[in-house]
């Protein structure tokens, strides 16, 4: 019965993005849009899309080579060699000489092609807000959210539930295969609604709690904390721009106060999904240790993550120094472990060495910074603490291995590296790069 109502809503949504790429569009903004789109409706009907039909390639996996090509092709080539991405570029170098060193050939493929439906993603969104400004091109971009929202609001009213695996609780993600990839497109989501000026979309407020609702309903612990930064943030912008200046010190106070009181609010109303998080805060001083140590109770922890994290661990700190140093290639995990890493930061530090790592941290810290710079200092925080959110949902799980969650970082860092945000300022000659962009 689901299937017909994935059918259904596939078909309307498809009609919704025909009808805003028809009108007022260039084709980078189109080409960010359908990519999505059809991204998430190809994991809507994951009983087709993810088994390998040619060259033990799925249709999935087919997709995201072609929209990687298609934007590559599409970008002008001073967009994808932009200043401001240098720092990513030095990452992908270390991927690539880890791949090189380690002859992990198909494991490095599979990455670098990942990798390129980031940057097809971004340069694409950088080009699209520099020609029609960030507001009107984010609120056109919704459109592709709209069956994956759909089809979670019909999966709580038709009672289509998935229990997760770990504890067994109820997920909602709307007949998709797993929470963890669903609740990253629920949390782009969440955040592009975040990152639109309220001047521009009706009921935002609405539409920005209804994606929160939405994230706790997936049910995916590690989303759930990467929302609430931007939540907080959005929240606090939302009230502060009404109070009069002289009330302001009182509002900062009680703003803090009330964040605090929230959390542990949704701390208690969530207990038996956030306990595990709370023993670990607690007692990680007694988890650092080699995974033959483990007792079976510390196993369970986190769901295992901690115990899965100590194995990752452990077997880079006794590989060889070159390893240490350039990792053991792009997913040389698959085959030695039986789970992915669960946390960004240690899979890279196993497959891409301390060089990889620090390149990593160098290049996200860099749009950050590039975040924290924008002009808009309201909008500056909200794009601020969604990118804090994503680095705190990297702590538990590894959204730049998933499409979804690459796809989630790519809109935050187009967004980041278009320095253009007010849709008066589009015509304006910023700057030469600005200006042969704006010809091409």
């Amino acid at each position: 019965m689901f299937a017909l109502v994935k059918i259904l809503f596939a078909l309307i949504s498809a009609f919704f993005v025909y009808k805003t790429i028809s009108k007022q569009c260039n084709k980078y903004l189109a080409f960010v849009i359908i990519a999505l789109w059809l991204r998430f409706t190809l994991s809507a009907f994951h009983n087709l899309t993810y088994d390998p039909i040619f060259a033990g390639f799925s249709i999935n996996a087919l997709a995201s080579i072609g929209i990687a090509f298609a934007g590559l092709l599409l970008l002008p080539p001073k967009v994808i060699a932009l200043r401001s991405l240098l720092w990513l570029y030095i990452f992908l170098a270390c991927i690539v000489i880890s791949g090189l060193v380690n002859m992990r050939l198909m494991g490095l493929i599979n990455v670098m092609v990942k990798w390129c439906v980031f940057l097809a993603i971004a340069g694409a969104l950088f080009m699209a807000i520099r020609k029609m400004g960030k507001d009107l091109v984010l609120r056109k971009v919704l459109v592709a959210f709209l069956l994956p929202v759909s089809l979670q609001i019909m999966s709580v009213i038709m009672g289509e539930v998935k229990a997760t695996e770990a504890d067994g609780s109820a997920s909602y993600i709307g007949g998709y295969n797993h929470e963890a990839a669903f609740s990253m497109i629920i949390a782009s989501f969440t955040l592009v609604v975040g990152l639109v000026s309220s001047k521009v979309i009706r009921f935002r407020a609405a539409l920005f709690a209804l994606g929160c609702v939405l994230v706790i309903l997936a049910n995916y612990r590690t989303s759930i904390l990467a929302i609430l930064p931007m939540a907080a943030m959005f929240a606090f912008s939302l009230v502060e721009g009404k109070v009069a200046t002289r009330h302001k010190p009182v509002f900062y106070v009680l703003s803090l106060f009330s964040i605090g009181l929230a959390f542990l609010g949704l701390s208690y109303t969530m207990q038996d999904r956030f306990a595990d998080i709370f023993v670990f805060l607690s007692s990680w001083q007694d988890l650092i240790k080699a995974p033959e140590y483990y007792s079976e109770a510390e196993k369970d922890i986190f769901s295992a993550r901690v115990y899965i994290w100590s194995l990752y661990i452990h077997a880079y700190v006794l590989a060889d120094p070159i390893n240490q140093i350039f990792g053991m290639g792009p997913e040389a995990w698959n085959g030695v472990f039986k789970k992915y890493a669960h946390n960004t930061y240690v899979s890279y530090l196993y497959e891409y060495g301390i060089v990889g790592v620090l390149a990593f941290f160098t290049a996200v810290g860099s749009f950050l910074v590039q975040a924290f710079k924008t002009n808009d200092r309201k909008f500056a925080w909200l794009l601020f603490s969604s990118m804090i959110g994503f680095l705190i949902m990297n702590l538990a799980t590894m959204p730049l291995w998933n499409i979804e969650g690459l796809l989630l970082y790519a809109v935050l860092i187009g967004v980041t590296i278009s320095p253009v945000h007010d849709a008066k300022e589009v015509s304006l000659k910023t700057s030469p790069v600005s200006s042969n962009l704006a010809r091409n």
